[in-house]
């Protein structure tokens, strides 16, 4: 500011101070509107007028830091860290709000009954009735009929309420006897505080943020307060908003009607389960209708090709092979994750790896066995994948475990076996040494035989297959796969700068990426350098600094593709004499030119 009192201040300082000197001279009146058009959920344009009302203070600075403190600590889940972000943005930004009205339907305002408490403010701790609800309802809505403590509405005054739950003394004269009221206490302390709550983001700027300011008005208590929200984006329906007009419009019973309960629910939970929008795929609730119908055939189908009838015992299954050692490492793997999965609500990585991904390496398991799985590991992958995806698909899982699991497990000596598959309990892990290694084989086995298939493609057709031309039916008479024993120099010059970088929790320094450029001149070889630097890092993430960095392979290649020769050529007929070979270096340096 250039004149005047507030010279020398900034605007942003001098602002209020001008404000208040203009509104005290009589200069100045303050005059309220709102952002925008302001439409009603009617479609009715609303009109603002300035009333009295009761307000709310939420901005008091003791009553703020009591519920800021909670939701920044280990007390508090948010299982977003953008919706955590979002709750400690408004408690900020929340002052006054106003908790009352003039009309429509809610609870009087007890000291002034000319208003009633707006739906956003009132709406805020009724989820501690349902620790008590079936005491005193038992199930009847309406309030037409007493519960099981046959107790009047009437009687359940302030000072019972204040027993119950504010665990306050009992006051002689109140209606219902102590007795009584002490077991609707014990209901409320054992079943709060609440361990979750899920909603719509657009309810953190108020009704979740108040409901935990309410908890801290009335309990005053960090035991009592909201232990976690899981909120959620609104719904899309084939990537598009839902809308009536356009007719992109689903409700969850046309749905169910569509395709059934279980495939909704594997679409709904692959929709998403972040802050953005989730989308449900009609294509996807689709397609599992068919996957599951499959899987029920191939579950029937591989116990009785792969489990005798006379087995009765799990130790008299066959020693462990490569491939049973491959699924039952990443059987376990997944097993963990899951877990994990749940307890954080990501349910879309639940349907990425218990669902598509096990429904896959299953399919590959059999081949690699040449048809015929170990009863033992098959019994147990099967049990463990139902039990995984229980929640997600209830009825598909519970109809294969009582028709095919429960008539094999109940002849089977020590096997778990209950009718209930709900009953069965998590699955239990099966111990595996190495169990990474295996991991690691089974991505090195697929990625040979995605190789091998192009190569087979090129040879069949003679060159590079055109786009549209399937390739022609060619026999061939020799195979020969060459196995290197180290990397190529390239690849060892990157190891070696790798090596030296500095890491941190098995991530890497980027500056690695400068002395290849300076070391290599090369682009081309570069690029290439470059590239496999990015395949060790991804390697480093998930098996560790110290195993992707090896300058040799921690297994027996030879000895791994031999055993998994079925699974990479499809035992295709037209391929005769299939060889696993060590490399020489003219023949890597061949390798390496084409």
């Amino acid at each position: 500011m250039d004149v005047g009192e507030c010279k020398g201040m900034t605007v942003q300082a001098a602002k209020p101070i001008v404000k208040n000197k203009m509104i005290d001279d009589g200069l100045a009146v303050l005059y309220h509107e709102p952002e925008g058009l302001v439409m009603s959920r009617s479609g009715d344009k609303c009109i603002v007028a300035s009333c009295y009302q009761w307000m709310l203070d939420y901005g008091e600075e003791n009553w703020k830091n009591f519920v800021m403190e909670h939701v920044k600590s280990d007390k508090f889940e948010a299982y977003n860290p953008k919706t955590l972000q979002e709750f400690e943005k408004i408690l900020d930004w929340l002052k006054e709000w106003g908790c009352s009205r003039t009309q429509g339907l809610g609870t009087l305002v007890p000291w002034d009954k000319q208003f009633v408490i707006e739906s956003l403010s009132d709406s805020t701790i009724y989820m501690a009735y349902y620790t008590v609800a079936h005491l005193l309802q038992g199930g009847v809505l309406n309030g037409s009929a007493a519960g099981p403590l046959d107790i009047k509405a009437e009687d359940m005054t302030v000072d019972a309420w204040n027993y119950v739950m504010l665990g306050k003394e009992y006051v002689e004269g109140t209606k219902i006897p102590e007795e009584t009221l002490s077991k609707l206490r014990h209901e409320f302390n054992y079943w709060y505080p609440m361990d979750m709550r899920c909603s719509g983001k657009d309810l953190i700027r108020n009704h979740l943020t108040m409901s935990l300011y309410n908890h801290a008005a009335i309990w005053n208590d960090k035991d009592k307060m909201t232990r976690s929200y899981f909120c959620n984006g609104y719904l899309m329906l084939n990537g598009a908003k839902m809308s009536k007009s356009t007719g992109n419009f689903l409700t969850v019973r046309q749905c169910i009607n569509k395709y059934g309960v279980d495939a909704t629910r594997v679409a709904l939970a692959d929709s998403g389960d972040t802050l953005d929008d989730a989308n449900f795929e009609e294509p996807v609730a689709n397609k599992c209708i068919m996957t599951l119908y499959v899987y029920d055939q191939w579950i029937a189908e591989n116990i009785k090709t792969s489990v005798p009838e006379d087995f009765d015992d799990f130790k008299k299954a066959p020693e462990f092979d490569q491939w049973d050692k491959i699924l039952i490492s990443v059987l376990n793997n997944i097993i963990a994750s899951t877990a994990q999965y749940y307890e954080e609500i990501k349910y879309k990585n639940i349907v990425k790896h218990a669902y598509h991904e096990l429904l896959s390496i299953k399919e590959e398991y059999i081949l690699g066995k040449g048809g015929k799985a170990n009863p033992l590991v098959l019994l147990k992958f099967i049990e463990a994948h139902l039990i995984l995806l229980n929640p997600i698909v209830p009825h598909f899982s519970q109809h294969c475990w009582t028709n095919h699991m429960v008539p094999v497990l109940k002849k089977i000596d020590g096997a778990k076996c209950e009718e209930l598959l709900l009953n069965q309990g998590w699955p239990e892990q099966i111990p595996i040494e190495n169990q990474q290694l295996y991991v690691k084989l089974y991505s090195y086995i697929k990625s040979t035989k995605a190789a091998v298939s192009m190569s087979l493609d090129k040879a069949k057709s003679g060159g590079k297959k055109k786009k549209g031309q399937p390739a022609a039916e060619k026999v061939i008479e020799n195979c020969a796969i060459f196995v290197a024993l180290e990397y190529p120099e390239l690849q060892k010059k990157v190891l070696e700068l790798m090596n030296n970088a500095t890491w941190e929790d098995n991530k890497i320094d980027p500056a690695y990426k400068v002395q290849v450029r300076e070391l290599i001149k090369d682009k081309k070889q570069a690029s290439l350098a470059l590239g496999f630097g990015s395949f060790i890092e991804k390697e480093a993430s998930t098996e560790g600094k110290e195993i992707a960095l090896q300058m040799t392979m921690s297994f027996n290649e030879l000895e791994v593709l031999e055993q998994s020769k079925v699974f990479i050529f499809d035992n295709k007929a037209t391929i005769k004499n299939i060889k696993f070979m060590l490399a020489s270096n003219e023949e890597e340096e061949i390798a390496n030119s084409k």
